[in-house]
């Protein structure tokens, strides 16, 4: 193999800061609030689906009162 392939490419320059010096704090918020709604949502589905576990247990264990 040539050095030329062997050269780590040089990427024409010095790395690039992404933000470029801004930051936008309305998307930062935005973010923030959607993950908190979504870490929200997870919560209530797991309390949900305990619930839901819990009653089925209960009518399993309980004999059917209409017999």
């Amino acid at each position: 193999m040539s050095e030329e392939l062997m050269a780590a490419p040089s990427g024409g320059g010095a790395p690039r800061n992404r933000t470029a010096g801004l930051i936008h704090s309305e998307g930062s918020e935005a973010t923030r609030k959607l993950r908190e709604q979504a870490k929200r949502r997870r919560e209530a589905e797991a309390k949900l689906q305990l619930h839901l576990m819990e009653t089925r247990n209960k009518s399993a264990e309980t004999p059917d009162q209409a017999l």
